[in-house]
């Protein structure tokens, strides 16, 4: 006898558990802390893929002529910590409002540009040891912050908190990238 295939009744089908995990991994109702650490992780993964030996980093830093109120190098990894769990917070706040609260698509849009930058500039700075290319993504990440900031500032102040610190290191950072992009020859680029 053959068998009949049931009737579609308008009702969703019931999909596998593994389907029902993979949506809830991929698109959760609510992001929680370790959606923010997986991020985090996986963002610096792709920044340290371009890293050579941590020698060699703090050779090339220091043997670049530097602005005098540049920071040792020492300072950026607290730094960057500080900031991307601060920032990581913001973007779990601004990744749990509804969905069509105004301002939060460009918001998110402007993050994961930031984020793309944050992830890349080792490679442009370390590996291509571009000053040029170092200030254009400094200068770049600036100005998406401060984009940022002021998009927040209309739906969530507790965002714009989130992002103090990155503004106020890139406010530091830029101008010292902008002294070495002067003062310092460019190989990939060339200028001087």
């Amino acid at each position: 006898m053959k068998q009949q295939s049931p009737k579609h009744t308008g009702q969703p089908l019931e999909a596998s558990p593994l389907a029902h995990f993979a949506q809830g991994a991929l698109f959760p109702q609510q992001y929680r802390w370790w959606h923010g650490l997986a991020f985090g992780l996986a963002a610096n993964a792709v920044s340290a893929l371009s890293l050579g030996r941590r020698t060699d980093q703090q050779r090339y830093y220091e043997g670049l002529k530097q602005a005098p109120f540049a920071p040792p190098g020492w300072v950026f990894g607290p730094a960057w910590t500080i900031n991307n769990i601060s920032v990581l917070w913001g973007n779990l706040r601004l990744l749990n409002l509804p969905a069509d609260t105004p301002q939060r698509q460009p918001l998110l849009w402007l993050q994961g540009a930031s984020w793309l930058i944050f992830s890349t500039f080792s490679y442009v700075y370390f590996n291509k040891r571009s000053p040029i290319l170092a200030f254009t993504w400094t200068g770049g990440m600036y100005i998406l912050t401060i984009c940022s900031m002021l998009l927040a500032s209309k739906i969530d102040r507790k965002i714009v908190l989130s992002l103090v610190t990155l503004f106020l290191w890139l406010s530091l950072a830029t101008p010292v990238a902008a002294y070495q992009m002067i003062y310092n020859e460019d190989p990939l680029l060339g200028n001087g």
